[in-house]
């Protein structure tokens, strides 16, 4: 209703470790930086999204969860890059032209390839379907280091709890 302040009735934020009903910014929540490597000779990777939609019955949610890369080499047709599906975090597009048979033809129409290079970001929503390039090249390993912020009431367990670090804290 116009002119009321909606926020007062959210009582069940206290659930999720918030300041109740006053309506202050939740925090986001940050994860470690990550990295991915693609070798010389790596194939395309399959067509993925990096979390599924909160709801089956709701076509159009705002993100939950977002995704920032930095490629450390500049992406080019050798080194390849990734490709991502436009409107395929809208749970509507992907019932529609996801799915079938395992064919993902229709979203080709879609795809675009961001052209990176050092110094660049990218910040994309984790529903939207992406996949790593091919590596065709002989001698250039395609890295990228990441890191993703969620809200505070999300748990991605899958890609966060039980993950094996290549850094230690070692406090002795």
């Amino acid at each position: 209703p116009h002119g009321r302040q909606l926020y007062r009735g959210n009582i069940g934020r206290y659930n999720f470790g918030g300041t109740g009903s006053d309506g202050s910014f939740q925090d986001l929540r940050l994860s470690p930086v990550g990295g991915i490597v693609s070798f010389p000779g790596a194939a395309d990777q399959a067509l993925h999204a990096d979390t599924p939609h909160l709801f089956e019955h709701i076509p159009d949610l705002p993100a939950h969860y977002i995704n920032l890369f930095a490629p450390c080499v500049a992406f080019d047709d050798q080194v390849g890059g990734t490709a991502f599906i436009h409107g395929s975090h809208r749970l509507d597009f992907t019932a529609k032209y996801c799915g079938h048979d395992n064919d993902n033809s229709a979203v080709y129409p879609y795809l675009t390839r961001p052209c990176l290079t050092l110094g660049d970001v990218v910040l994309f929503d984790c529903r939207v379907l992406h996949f790593g390039l091919a590596n065709t090249s002989t001698d250039i390993e395609r890295c990228i280091c990441y890191t993703n912020t969620w809200h505070n009431w999300f748990h991605d367990a899958k890609n966060w709890d039980n993950h094996r670090a290549i850094f230690v804290n070692d406090t002795n």
